[in-house]
């Protein structure tokens, strides 16, 4: 059975729905931000990416602690079955087969998600927003320095790609939570098709979903 590698900007909800999918398939889940910060060595607090930014940058100067993050979560590609990763490069750099799922969100919906995750300690939109520009530039420069793909418009890769922008149309939690649920079954859905070769699926998935699934193929024949 073919492990899957979700990416997709911060905020898009791939850690909410690789972790979703997992539990639905029974499949282990590991986090590169769980690697990283554990080759960091950097304390974290319940939001990092406000509260840390500038030590998680320092740490990752000169890339070393990049280079062993995705050496980490290619081996564990390589050695592992049935796991859903929730990763940025992965789906680039896998020197094996994954089924590659990339969770588009515009930075509106973005800035919503980001707000609503931030619970009993909200920050205004625009900080949220300013926070995801720094983040997303960040990982843009590093990961066209490193691998030479544009993560924001680079997507051949991938065998589906699917996307949630319309689902949170205010940033309140019952709205974030009604969004989950709406999309999460698209997302087991379309990952089932194509680890079935189910062309019939895929195509009745599409035209059930044509908001949600802007992609969706299948894995060549002996991958899976």
């Amino acid at each position: 059975m073919t492990s899957i590698a979700f990416a997709g900007l911060t905020a898009a909800g791939k850690t909410t729905h690789a972790q979703r999918l997992a539990a639905d398939l029974g499949y282990e889940y590991v986090s590169a931000t769980d690697i990283l910060f554990e080759l960091l060595r950097v304390p974290r607090d319940a939001h990092p990416w406000f509260n840390q930014a500038d030590a998680i940058s320092a740490a990752r100067e000169g890339g070393a602690v990049d280079a062993k993050l995705e050496a980490r979560l290619v081996d564990l590609a390589r050695t592992s079955d049935r796991v859903v990763f929730d990763s940025w490069a992965l789906a680039w750099i896998c020197p094996v087969p994954v089924l590659r799922i990339w969770i588009e969100s515009d930075l509106p919906s973005r800035t919503r998600k980001c707000q609503v995750s931030l619970g009993d300690e909200p920050r205004p939109l625009a900080q949220c927003e300013g926070v995801l520009r720094a983040k997303d530039d960040y990982n843009r420069a590093m990961f066209r320095r490193r691998h030479g793909f544009d993560l924001f418009t680079d997507r051949e890769r991938y065998h589906a790609v699917l996307c949630n922008s319309h689902l949170i149309p205010t940033a309140t939690g019952q709205e974030s939570r009604r969004g989950i649920e709406e999309f999460a079954p698209v997302v087991r859905d379309a990952a089932l098709a194509i680890m079935s070769a189910d062309a019939g699926g895929m195509a009745e998935l599409r035209a059930r979903h044509p908001r949600e699934i802007h992609s969706i193929r299948g894995i060549p024949a002996g991958v899976a």
